[in-house]
């Protein structure tokens, strides 16, 4: 099937006709360089279902192999910049963990539950792995260290789909609490949620303890409680994190805490946190709703992480709306801070975006937080610097009145009826 006209759609109740009868390819060109799905859609055949696109696959609706069909993804067929996505409500189900899955070129082994994917991974580092059907962990009780130790080295594609009621109460002496060890350099993990979890440990991340590949357009939801420091997705980062976030609430008691990354010198790009974070009285932590501490980049991303401080006297702490604290040779560009900012007693540096700006003057720019939300005082974007360049104050209504300057409409999107009406990201949309 290939489009004769820029809009063309295939109904899905003919393709699902064809694909009882045989292979099906549905095949994109430059008239209509995309393949969107927009409709659920199920098959019980032996059939194989190709998605050729010119640039890229999108899926929006769930895509269900009932038999032991199978599926081929093909991106930038001729086209360039394209790649595989998944909306809120898309994913891709095999029933059967003998389907054939291929994507541009590539088997996938299908693996249904955590232990199967460490033994993989553990026995080839470097494989092609993808997640065949969302897969409930609470039947696994009780980790006590990270289940899946071994770095990843190739690459996990999730399908959109997602493990959820994973409990980890880690007794290692190590900040490695995670789904995942780490992901090294050349691994890369997507398309892949973690959600209702509950992390314990000296600290770590709910997605990875560590990243110096590229993890993309995962997600987490749940609980970490870490005596040491911790984050919603990813503990320390120095890869690429992109197109994620994380819903998760932080607890932790010194060192550094983020809503998405507790220590970040790598690069995080339209990624977005609103989870929450806390920590208790008389502790030492950078603490920031997107970030803890920033030695690398963060571009074209947000927060509406409430942070609560509890009081108790002095505190050798950052606190900011974004980042806890900004390192020398950080830089930070078209970023907004909106979470309710609490901080009962505590000393050390409080800003509204950044706790402690140590970055070169300029190496923060078109960021913004929002004053109604605790830090009121338009000179204090910055807890160390009064009136540090590149970091606005707005009000509530001003930040959900149209995209702040600086922000690319290619990049943000807004609209009352989405993510409490401040801009969001186009790549990167708020769950519904």
């Amino acid at each position: 099937c290939t489009p004769t006209a820029k809009d063309a759609v295939l109904n899905v109740s003919d393709l699902a006709t064809m694909l009882s009868g045989g292979d099906v390819t549905i095949q994109s060109a430059s008239i209509a360089p995309d393949i969107i799905v927009k409709a659920a859609l199920s098959w019980a055949s032996t059939s194989r279902l190709t998605f050729d696109a010119y640039r890229s696959v999108e899926i929006d609706k769930s895509v269900t192999v009932t038999g032991t069909g199978a599926m081929t993804i093909t991106t930038n067929d001729g086209g360039s910049n394209g790649d595989l996505s998944f909306g809120n409500k898309g994913k891709v189900t095999f029933w059967d963990l003998n389907s054939n899955l291929v994507i541009n070129g590539q088997s996938y082994v299908l693996v249904g539950d955590i232990a199967t994917l460490a033994a993989d991974i553990a026995s080839n580092p470097s494989g092609f792995y993808a997640l065949a059907k969302d897969y409930d962990a609470s039947a696994d009780g009780s980790y006590s260290q990270t289940p899946i130790s071994t770095p990843l080295e190739g690459v996990v594609e999730g399908l959109g789909n997602s493990i959820s009621h994973m409990t980890i109460a880690s007794n290692s002496e190590l900040p490695d609490s995670g789904l995942f060890y780490g992901v090294a350099l050349d691994g890369v993990l997507r398309d892949l949620g973690v959600v209702s979890a509950h992390v314990s440990g000296i600290g770590g991340g709910v997605l990875a303890s560590a990243n110096g590949g590229s993890i993309a357009a995962c997600w987490s939801s749940g609980k970490i409680v870490a005596s040491g420091q911790a984050s919603g997705l990813v503990a320390g980062n120095g890869g690429t994190i992109s197109r994620s976030y994380s819903l998760v609430h932080v607890y932790n008691g010194i060192g550094r805490a983020g809503g998405l990354v507790a220590y970040n010198f790598g690069t995080i790009d339209r990624s977005f946190a609103s989870g929450g974070l806390g920590i208790p009285p008389l502790t030492h932590t950078l603490m920031g709703g997107l970030v803890g501490e920033n030695s690398g980049h963060i571009t074209n991303s947000y927060t509406l992480s409430p942070l609560h401080s509890r009081g108790g006297g002095f505190c050798d702490c950052a606190f900011g709306g974004l980042v806890g604290k900004s390192d020398p040779g950080a830089t930070v560009d078209h970023t907004y801070a909106a979470g309710i900012f609490t901080n009962k007693g505590n000393d050390g540096w409080i800003g509204g975006h950044t706790g402690y700006d140590g970055a070169s003057s300029g190496s923060i720019s078109s960021s913004y937080w929002d004053l109604d939300k605790g830090v009121n005082d338009p000179s204090k974007g910055a807890g160390n610097i009064k009136n540090d360049p590149g970091i606005t104050g707005l009000s509530d209504a001003q930040l959900k009145s149209g995209l702040p300057a600086g922000f690319y409409p290619t990049i943000w999107k807004q609209s009352a009826k989405l993510n409490n009406g401040y801009p969001y990201l186009v790549a990167n949309p708020p769950p519904q």
